[in-house]
């Protein structure tokens, strides 16, 4: 096969890879109410439940991007996604919410965080000319995953008692056969870098130092934390919101809380990416934080009008299809415009600080929307979200206007 031809053959498999990863998250969300009443316990233990995955996430996460610096990317993803597939498996058969926490949260977070840093620096090392595209590209194996795999997890929920074991047993066993897929077909990609550079790995002091001199990176990662609060607290909760609020069966909550959301999401993605590449054509530099500027304040009045929209469950799937347009504008660029403030030859470790900082943040919404929607009501902490994305959209501004200039690097 020839080398022009690979870096698609990459990004297909890590697209797939991508696909389960962000769809076996998502089977959680969809089957949580029938969870719960296995379990007999409260939305705040729920809540923990999934709020464990995203911090054991964002505490490992890092290390995913230093693993990946100095040993062979190709296996750091084939590990990675063999433990968290695993995790999903085994926590089928768990009898208990501790046990759940160990499979689901624990091992489950371990195996993703190695994931995404080695997956998305091979990707943007493949396609140096086509990196927007790529990584959008890339990006869309999320919304497939989260759409695909909610709507059949939601179904197998409603079969019964247990249903949503079978989801969890159905979805993770695809994973641990895509294992062997992965190991056979991925190719080695050896870090682009100069003879110097081969010669001398990076420290961690290296690491920590390519981004935290920059002032720009630190606000893009606390922007890509509180939009993540929002984005996370919707996944885990939706479905729940809409059997409350519209009384729905657990199979069309499932569908109702993705499809609006993440069909009119594809869009977003390839009308932003498009869009930010447009204007860098044209010189415009800072034109991947503009589209996350556009698409963040925007986000705040969609997610506000989803929890309180007129018109019945037909104005809320409006509301949702608006919210997930505007949350694609931010999501076509949340990697690249990072990117572009990074060293290239530490974008790997730098990346995996980008994602703790932001999941660290995020982790938080499942429990504290849990005990809100346990206290008050979701509709309430739905609503709160908005202000959330109203603080990451000033983060983005004070990046572009005051830092870009001084922090962008050129290819």
């Amino acid at each position: 096969m020839k080398k022009l031809d690979y870096k698609w053959v990459a990004l297909g498999l890590l697209w797939v890879t991508y696909f389960l990863l962000q769809g076996t998250r998502q089977i959680y969300g969809a089957t949580l109410p029938q969870i719960q009443l296995d379990f007999a316990v409260d939305k705040t233990r729920m809540g923990v439940v999934a709020s464990t995955f995203f911090l054991a996430y964002a505490i490992t996460v890092p290390f995913g991007g230093f693993v990946a610096d100095f040993f062979r990317r190709k296996w750091v993803i084939v590990i990675g996604t063999a433990l968290f597939v695993s995790g999903v498996f085994a926590a089928s058969f768990v009898s208990t919410i501790g046990l759940l926490i160990l499979t689901y949260g624990v091992v489950n977070g371990l195996g993703q965080s190695l994931v995404p840093t080695s997956s998305t620096s091979v990707i943007q090392q493949l396609h140096a000319d086509s990196r927007a595209t790529a990584l959008s590209i890339y990006q869309l194996a999320s919304y497939a995953g989260i759409i695909l795999c909610s709507v059949s997890a939601g179904w197998l929920g409603s079969l019964g008692a247990g249903g949503w074991r079978k989801a969890f047993m159905i979805f993770g066993g695809l994973g641990v056969l895509w294992i062997f897929v992965l190991a056979v077909f991925l190719r080695d990609t050896p870090p682009a870098t100069s003879r110097q550079e081969r010669e001398t790995k990076p420290s961690l002091k290296d690491g920590l130092r390519a981004m935290f001199v920059k002032p720009s990176a630190i606000l893009l990662t606390l922007t890509f934390g509180f939009c993540n609060f929002g984005d996370i607290g919707f996944r885990i909760w939706m479905p729940t919101f809409l059997q409350d609020v519209y009384s729905l069966p657990p199979a069309a909550a499932a569908f109702h809380a993705v499809i609006w959301f993440y069909v009119s999401g594809f869009l977003g993605i390839i009308a932003g990416s498009r869009l930010s590449d447009c204007w860098r054509r044209r010189g415009n530099v800072g034109a991947r934080l503009d589209c996350n500027l556009i698409g963040l304040v925007l986000c705040a009045p969609c997610v506000f009008l989803v929890s309180h929209a007129p018109g019945g469950l037909i104005g809320a799937g409006i509301a949702l299809a608006a919210y997930g347009f505007v949350h694609g504008f931010y999501d076509a660029n949340f990697i690249a415009c990072f990117y572009e403030v990074i060293v290239p030859r530490y974008r790997t470790a730098a990346y995996g600080l980008y994602a703790c900082g932001a999941f660290a943040i995020g982790s938080f919404a499942p429990a504290a929307l849990g005990m809100l929607g346990g206290t008050l009501s979701l509709k309430t902490a739905f609503a709160g979200l908005g202000g959330f994305y109203l603080l990451a959209a000033a983060l983005t501004l004070v990046a572009r206007v005051a830092f870009l200039a001084r922090d962008y690097e050129r290819e």
